[in-house]
């Protein structure tokens, strides 16, 4: 692919990023040890900071919510809390919420890392009860990549053939608006040509929430970073005012070729951009 359109029009400095789905493993990658635990967002902030390639792996990512987020299907028998229903007390309420007290107390027992055990008996919260975890898992889409490997790199270094799910933007306010517009320029769309996804994680969004938008006759764009761990892993990198804007393939095309002729390219887009 060609450098964006829309990231130059629209002011963005940072290089967009291509998820894409792959049985070549690309060299020279930055990439997690197998066995150590690493956040998705934390490379991916890499590869739209800096301009770096990332690869993930089913052996590689170990962080659980990162694995569902790009497409490794639902390893919940790896997280810290063990199962789905810990999985479930974990993401709300902690032991407050768990079905089985002594199960999950048993869980928090035998974590040896101090961070999780405070972690697993309080519960992240960032759900109301364990039974909304599991409509939330309901609602979040599933895909099992098997055994290949899910590469991040600038849109620009995309070749022919390779299968992108994913093109995400690292945008400020006025980016995420003119990114709106631009997302809805050709259909008149007000509710549904956007969707934010609040709750998933930054991984999921730009991810599996992204490549289920691809599958639909009219795709919509993601807004993510609306997780607050995803913002603390990207903040050193990013910065704190930024939000991902992701989109399927279709949806970029359709976009870039809109750029010109649009509100992009005029005085009160240009004044906006350029005020710092």
């Amino acid at each position: 692919m060609q450098k964006s359109e829309i990231a130059k029009a629209a002011g963005i400095k940072s290089h967009p990023v291509a998820i894409i789905w792959t049985d070549r493993k690309p060299e020279k990658s930055l990439e997690f040890r197998a066995g150590v635990w690493g956040c998705v967002m934390g490379l991916f902030a890499k590869v739209a900071k800096e301009g770096k390639t990332a690869v993930f792996s089913r052996d590689t990512t170990t962080c659980v919510g990162g694995a569902m987020g790009l497409g490794f299907g639902r390893p919940l028998d790896r997280h810290a809390a063990r199962t789905e229903e810990g999985f479930c007390s974990f993401l709300s309420n902690g032991i407050g919420g768990a079905m089985d007290r002594e199960a999950y107390e048993s869980i928090i027992d035998q974590s040896t890392d101090a961070r999780h055990k405070k972690l697993l008996t309080e519960g992240e919260r960032f759900l109301k009860s364990p039974a909304i975890v599991q409509k939330f898992l309901a609602n979040l889409p599933v895909y099992d990549a098997e055994d290949r490997y899910i590469v991040m790199k600038p849109v620009h270094e995309v070749e022919d053939g390779e299968d992108v799910r994913s093109i995400v933007f690292v945008a400020n306010a006025d980016q995420v608006s003119a990114l709106s517009i631009l997302a809805n320029y050709a259909t008149g769309n007000i509710r549904d040509g956007i969707i934010v996804a609040a709750g998933a994680a930054g991984c999921q969004a730009m991810g599996v929430c992204t490549y289920a938008e691809g599958e639909t006759d009219h795709p919509r764009a993601v807004v993510g970073l609306t997780d607050l761990s995803a913002r603390k892993a990207v903040r050193p990198t990013m910065g704190k005012d930024v939000l991902t804007f992701s989109i399927p393939p279709a949806l970029y095309r359709e976009m870039e070729a809109n750029v010109p002729g649009s509100f992009l390219e005029l005085d009160l887009w240009k004044e906006l951009r350029d005020s710092g």
